[in-house]
């Protein structure tokens, strides 16, 4: 499958995040663009029991997947990955962890 244009990806906020291997890793509240190159880079997910945790997840090779969205990672990564505050900006260091 294709990966997903900055236009169409727009429409997923409210949708669910699914990973590389169809489990779900929770539901997409907010889609961020590169800075640089204005392409989809990051998905802010709520995710954890309730919901309560808010996590990034990167968009590179995401593809539709139904009217939700699949990416390449596992959902263990996610579940293992640092909170990061969603209203600044990524650094390199925060987008590698």
């Amino acid at each position: 499958m294709a990966t997903i244009n900055r236009d169409r990806v727009q429409h997923f906020r409210g949708h669910d995040l699914y990973d590389r291997d169809g489990e779900k890793i929770g539901a997409i509240e907010e889609i961020y663009l590169d800075a640089e190159t204005n392409e989809p880079e990051w998905a802010l997910v709520h995710t954890g029991l309730f919901g309560t945790k808010r996590t990034f997840v990167p968009l590179r090779d995401a593809t539709e997947r139904d009217e939700d969205l699949s990416v390449a990672v596992e959902k263990s990564a996610v579940k293992d990955a640092p909170g990061i505050d969603p209203n600044g900006q990524l650094s390199q260091r925060e987008e590698a962890e």
